[in-house]
């Protein structure tokens, strides 16, 4: 099944909050830039490992021009609520010496955390890269972000420790999947992302 970036999906959280997940483009700058200015400092400072006040230019400009081969980012933006700039993103940049390898990357809104974003857009990302040849995902982990480094692990990534960080490497394979609620709710987002890339009706 061809994956293709250019499509949305609208679709609800557990909880009900309604959601259109789309590819980042360009004009999403701005977004880009709000969306930042109002993450936590320890927010902040797990995304990007430094006590940052405002975002580079060139790394905005980077994140918002995904070439959707080697670079892919995608966007959850609330449906109803045009006061919140994002609600989540994540990204992934294939490595020149392992192309099969991509190195990975999640933000949400402090708001939002907890309540499934990071998995249904790993699991946008996830069908995205097999459908590129990738066939695993690497994280860099402060040794402080222990959440993040939990859910690694419930997913069944594997763990290599380095002086400030964990280097986890996750398989682009559901089988390998734990049978617990991250990935049996990760095994529910990839199926909806099929039936959605399939042209199926998905339930909200």
């Amino acid at each position: 099944m061809t994956f293709d970036p250019t499509r949305k999906w609208q679709m609800n959280l557990e909880d009900g909050t309604p959601l259109e997940v789309r590819s980042i483009r360009p004009e999403d700058r701005d977004l880009i830039v709000e969306a930042f200015r109002r993450l936590s400092p320890e927010a902040r400072y797990f995304r990007f490992w430094m006590r940052v006040r405002e975002l580079n230019p060139r790394l905005i400009e980077s994140l918002c021009t995904p070439d959707q081969k080697d670079h892919v980012a995608w966007v959850a933006m609330h449906q109803t609520r045009d006061d919140i700039p994002g609600v989540g993103g994540a990204s992934f940049w294939r490595l020149q010496d392992e192309p099969e390898a991509a190195e990975v990357s999640f933000t949400v809104a402090d708001e939002f955390q907890g309540r499934g974003v990071a998995t249904l857009l790993l699991a946008v990302i996830w069908e995205h890269a097999l459908g590129l040849g990738i066939k695993r995902f690497v994280g860099h982990v402060l040794h402080e972000n222990i959440a993040m480094r939990a859910w690694w692990d419930a997913l069944g990534a594997t763990e290599q420790e380095a002086s400030r960080h964990w280097l986890s490497k996750l398989i682009l394979d559901e089988s390998l999947l734990q049978d617990n609620y991250p990935g049996n709710s990760l095994r529910m987002r990839l199926a909806q992302v099929r039936a959605w890339m399939g042209g199926v009706s998905v339930p909200r």
